[in-house]
């Protein structure tokens, strides 16, 4: 009987956890097929109608996975970072340096190693839509985007000083090394008198001074 109860709670568990993950693939492919549509008609223009059409699905549709269409931006950036997040574990192995890992983390501004050009169109609309409207979820959304690429650094910088590969200092540049990043990102976008290679070179400066010399 408790056996014969334990796998009907399963089953339903099973079928419960099956609708999340098919509705969180719907939120996604719907963002996804947007892509091209925000960079066309920018942030300000995006409207759920022109949305629902270009996902091919019905305007109640769209509510149905997005209160607005802040949400839907959300969630193609999010898609964005992801799949920058892939290639960079695809790229590193245990024998990639600390440094060169830096670079792969911050190629989604640098594109040396991949054309990122799409995807900083996509996050230069939405962070001139955020400077502009100042909404709250936007800010939050900000910081999580913030968070999650701090976290994948920190890791970075930490196995590093595990491995005793950089000095154990180099913890505190974290926010410093992430902040410098989006200085150079944005300085670039609002006076275009930055390059990208002058972050490389800031980068490569830092480790020359946090690395430990054989």
């Amino acid at each position: 009987m408790t056996d014969s109860r334990s796998f009907i709670i399963q089953k339903i568990f099973d079928k419960k956890m099956a609708i999340i993950v098919d509705k969180n693939k719907k939120r996604r492919d719907i963002a996804v097929a947007c892509t091209e549509l925000l960079l066309e008609k920018g942030f300000k223009n995006l409207t759920i109608t022109e949305i629902a059409k270009t996902a091919g699905i019905g305007k109640g549709t769209v509510y149905d996975y997005f209160r607005n269409k802040e949400e839907i931006v959300f969630e193609i950036i999010r898609h964005l970072i992801d799949e920058h997040h892939e290639d960079l574990n695809k790229r590193s192995s245990e024998n990639t340096s600390c440094r060169q890992k830096t670079l792969y983390l911050f190629d989604f501004y640098l594109c040396e190693f991949k054309d990122y050009s799409q995807h900083m169109e996509v996050y230069k609309e939405y962070m001139a839509a955020t400077l502009s409207n100042g909404d709250l979820s936007m800010s939050e959304f900000n910081k999580e985007c913030t968070d999650f690429i701090h976290q994948i650094l920190h890791k970075i910088i930490h196995d590093g000083i595990i491995r005793c590969e950089i000095k154990a200092v180099a913890k505190k540049l974290i926010s410093g090394i992430q902040a410098s990043e989006r200085g150079f990102m944005l300085m670039d976008w609002a006076e275009n008198s930055v390059s990208k290679q002058e972050l490389k070179v800031y980068i490569n400066t830092l480790f020359d001074l946090i690395e430990i010399k054989e």
